[in-house]
């Protein structure tokens, strides 16, 4: 079937993004060190700021978030750092970790099952830490883990510096990075903000700021320290991608102009989800830790889920199947994007007219 634009997308990411924000960042170019650049990039801060929900300087950086998780742990562990693994993207921090020549250990897991704090809590009472790593949400597993109270744990132990992929959380739930006391948040622009990929947006306190200057190799591209210097004066240390950054400002309008309702919306597709799976297949994640940024569906009908996606796009939509071990014997439907209610409510009517043939 030819369809004349691509399926929408309620993949984990990236999602879609509506027209009028597309055509954001179809402005004319500025240069990066201009005055118009200056004017574009202090309000973009100053709603990060609120959207982050603190007062630490938020940075941009042309880049995926994976970037940005190396970037965090080059600057804010000398020695060692507990890595939280509960699923695909959470083992990716701590083969970045590994990489960079720092001793990890690993907290594991069973996937589905969310991070617990009397877990870390236990951790950290056996060895000294510089940091924990912790993915608010897998991606992989559709798990949620419990951010304020890990985060309190984290915060009770002296020098430890909490660092939290937020990736598929950010701008999907609230997150208080100030109150939790979260020393670098990360989040990519292709997840909850539903722009295009190629931004990382990401908090930095000022215990991380002071554990960067203790560090001697923390990097080029990813020095934090250049980073926030950089955007106290509204610039970057490097070329930014500024087409994005117009896009970036005018969904951060949007969310600042009804941020209840931005929420309250994916909520509801949540919602919507949760209760078709349940009603035709069942849910991956361990009750409780559902994921409000997607919902990982166990495959108990056992359909090809391949098969689900071929249909799915002649319908001119498109679905995720599950992740690595988890592929065919789960899938994934996302929640973020713009793709309103009524229009989820389509794709799970087809997935559900599919596993019924």
């Amino acid at each position: 079937m030819s369809l004349e634009r691509p399926p929408r997308l309620f993949i984990p990411g990236p999602v879609e993004v509506e027209p009028e924000i597309l055509q954001a960042g179809a402005q004319p170019m500025i240069g990066h060190r201009d005055e118009e650049f200056l004017e574009l990039a202090a309000p973009v801060h100053d709603m990060l700021k609120k959207v982050f929900r603190t007062e630490d300087p938020v940075c941009i950086a042309t880049s995926s978030a994976t970037g940005v998780m190396e970037a965090a742990v080059r600057n804010c562990v000398r020695e060692r750092v507990l890595c939280c693994v509960n699923g695909a993207f959470s083992e990716r921090w701590h083969e970045i970790c590994t990489s960079n020549g720092l001793a990890a250990d690993r907290l594991d897991v069973e996937w589905g099952k969310a991070v617990r704090p009397e877990a870390v809590k236990r951790a950290l009472a056996e060895k000294r830490y510089d940091a924990v790593t912790l993915v608010h949400n897998e991606t992989s597993t559709g798990v949620m883990s419990p951010l304020a109270e890990i985060a309190a744990v984290v915060k009770s132990t002296p020098e430890v510096l909490l660092l939290v992929d937020a990736v598929t959380s950010f701008a999907v739930v609230p997150i208080e990075t100030a109150k939790l006391r979260i020393d670098v948040l990360l989040a990519g622009s292709q997840k909850g903000l539903a722009l295009p990929p190629g931004l990382a947006v990401f908090s930095v306190s000022k215990p991380a700021l002071e554990r960067a200057k203790q560090v001697k190799n923390r990097g080029t591209y990813g020095d934090f320290i250049a980073i926030v210097k950089g955007q106290a004066k509204n610039q970057t240390p490097n070329t930014p991608a500024v087409s994005l950054i117009y896009a970036l400002a005018r969904r951060l309008r949007g969310i600042l102009a009804d941020e209840a309702g931005w929420y309250r919306e994916h909520q509801a597709r949540a919602d919507l989800t949760r209760k078709w799976a349940r009603e035709h297949f069942a849910i991956f994640p361990e009750a409780g830790f559902e994921s409000v940024s997607l919902t990982c569906v166990k495959n108990t009908r056992g359909i090809s889920v391949e098969g689900l996606n071929r249909f799915l796009r002649d319908h001119g939509m498109l679905i995720s199947n599950g992740y690595g071990d988890l592929k065919e014997k789960t899938f994934r439907i996302g929640h973020m994007g713009a793709n309103p209610v009524a229009i989820h409510k389509e794709l799970l009517d087809l997935i559900a007219e599919f596993a019924r043939a």
